[in-house]
Parts: C-alpha cells; structure tokens; sequence
C-alpha cells in the first residue's frame, strides 16, 4: 500500500475494501464508483482505447488500462452505506434497486439529439429530499463554462468515466457536508472529487486502485493545492 499526504488530502493506493475499514470515520463518502459497464463509454474506442486524443489533436491513441478494475461486475453499495453519515454515490440508476429511499441528484449533460450514450447520469444521496438537476454540456470538445479548464488548453479528460470538478463541488454542496468535515471517495479515480474537496475546505482521503490512475490523482490534487496556496500568498 502506498500512502500521500499532499495538504489536507491523503491518498492510499490500494484496495479500498480493505484500507477504508481502517480509517477514521469520515462526515461524507462521496463517490463514482464501478458498476458494470465495462468501460462502455462515449470516449472509447474499441478494446478500451481512445483513437486519438481529440483534445490535443494526436494521432497516437491513448491507451487506458484494459479495463477498470470491478468494472465487470455489478456494484454492491451495501457495505458502504454506514461508512459516514452522509453517502452519496454516481451512477445509482445502474443499481437502484439496492438502494433505500433517498434523493435523487441528476446531472443532465445537455447532449445533442442522437447519441447513442444517455443524456444524463444519476447520483443517489442517503436523504429524502426533492430531486434537483445540474446543467452542464460535457461532450467531447464541448463542454460547458464550469469545465472548461478542464478539457482545453491544452489538457485533456485523464480518465475514461472522470467527472467535472464542477459537478463535484455542487455534489458536496448538495450533501452539505459540515465546514471541515473529511469527505472520503473510495473510488478516487482521476481525483475530481478531491479537487472539489480541496476547493471547499474539506480534508480529504482517497482510495485508487490503478497505479496510474491514483499517481494521476496525486498530481492533479497537489497541482490544485499548489493553486490554492498561491492564491491565498497573493
């Protein structure tokens, strides 16, 4: 197991079912976890390649790992519904049914007619409050203002199934995760999750288990404390 502290987030390279019991308990787990996809989608080539980056015209593809792993599987989130307080999971609507009542969060990707992929993707948080609805394009080389940064100059998406930092900061506001309390993603994946965190001055702990995609991690979050620093110096 790997372990780095980069400010306030610690990240363990690992298997989460295994390190999260070890953990304090956090006030929020907030989460895009994998549901059985198989890498199913609209950034995929075929055998889980991407034909090129689009976002910074290479003809080269850019390989992912052959599949992510628990990918091919449908996701149990039973044992992590009393890990915090707060649970909130992406993707719920691919298991729904495991679920207890709670408050539906939807993420509507304002994508054009046509598309084989969805419009939207759903996320179930552990409250029973109204459904509410995040607008934001996020289609390739369309995206919408809040995620720009991510996706152009120069840069582009590091992860097969990454989420908007955008989204994940109106996630953790839709949560209302208490000021300072740690918010845990067991699937960190790329590390949107922690960024948004770092953003609204939560600690942070994440659990990856893709070499590349926690070293990925890593270093999108301390680029984004690096950030936060200098603009707290200026």
């Amino acid at each position: 197991m790997q372990v780095e502290t980069i400010g306030a987030a610690t990240l363990y390279l690992g298997d989460c079912r295994e390190i999260a019991p070890t953990l304090p308990r956090p006030a929020a787990l907030i989460s895009d976890p994998p549901y059985g996809q198989e890498l199913k989608t609209n950034i995929m080539g075929r055998g889980g390649d991407r034909r090129g980056s689009i976002f910074r015209g290479e003809r080269q593809p850019n390989r992912w790992p052959s599949k992510i792993t628990g990918d091919d599987e449908p996701f149990d989130p039973l044992p992590w519904l009393s890990v915090a307080e707060i649970v909130l999971f992406w993707g719920a609507h691919k298991f729904a049914e495991r679920l207890p009542p709670g408050q539906w969060l939807v993420w509507d990707k304002l994508h054009p007619a046509g598309l084989c992929q969805g419009d939207g993707e759903a996320a179930w948080l552990n409250v029973p409050r109204p459904m509410r609805i995040y607008r934001l394009l996020w289609n390739g080389l369309c995206v919408g203002t809040a995620a720009k940064a991510e996706c152009t100059n120069g840069q582009k998406r590091v992860h097969p199934t990454q989420k908007p930092i955008a989204l994940m900061t109106w996630c953790i506001e839709q949560a209302r995760v208490p000021a300072g309390g740690t918010i845990l993603d067991p699937y960190m994946g790329a590390g949107s999750t922690g960024i948004a965190a770092v953003r609204a001055g939560h600690p942070f702990t994440g659990i990856e288990i893709e070499q590349r995609c926690f070293d990925t991690a890593c270093r999108r979050i301390e680029a984004e404390c690096r950030a936060q620093a200098t603009a707290a110096a200026a």
